[in-house]
């Protein structure tokens, strides 16, 4: 299986883009991957993230737009990027950073793979990140990690 993986961080886009053609499938997310950032980020010295739904919305919408639109990446066709999402869900980050992925079919694996990647892991131990928000469509998976100002 081919696993996509793209990230974002402070603002700065490394992605890889790669169209998708999965049917959109909101899936919660449970609290297992946040379980298991969180003690990632505790074993590394990192103090906790908490959910935000503002985020979790923005993040959801994103997942569900690539799947719709058939895409894959952090620039929307139309050219919406993760600061417009934060934004138009009423969050005001002074810092944040976005994790994209496709292929893996669980939290557990979502979170290995991001682990896994030195830009992802990254964001995930990102020292100014007090919040964050999950999204998923099928195999489509979104996190956001902000601070607000």
């Amino acid at each position: 299986m081919r696993i996509w993986v793209a990230v974002i961080a402070m603002m700065m886009v490394t992605a890889c883009t790669e169209t998708v053609a999965v049917k959109a499938m909101d899936q919660p997310v449970t609290g297992r991957f946040a379980k298991d950032m969180n003690t990632f980020r505790g074993s590394q010295g990192q103090g906790a993230v908490a959910p935000d739904r503002r985020l979790q919305r923005a993040a959801q919408a994103h997942a569900n737009d690539m799947v719709r639109r058939g895409y894959f990446a952090h620039q929307s066709p139309d050219g919406g990027r993760m600061s417009d999402r934060i934004a138009a869900s009423g969050y005001r980050a002074c810092a944040a950073a976005e994790n994209i992925a496709f292929g893996q079919k669980t939290e557990a694996a979502v979170f290995a793979a991001w682990r896994a990647s030195a830009g992802h892991r990254r964001n995930m131990l990102g020292s100014t990140f007090v919040d964050y928000g999950m999204g998923r469509s099928g195999d489509t998976w979104v996190l956001l990690l902000a601070r607000d100002c």
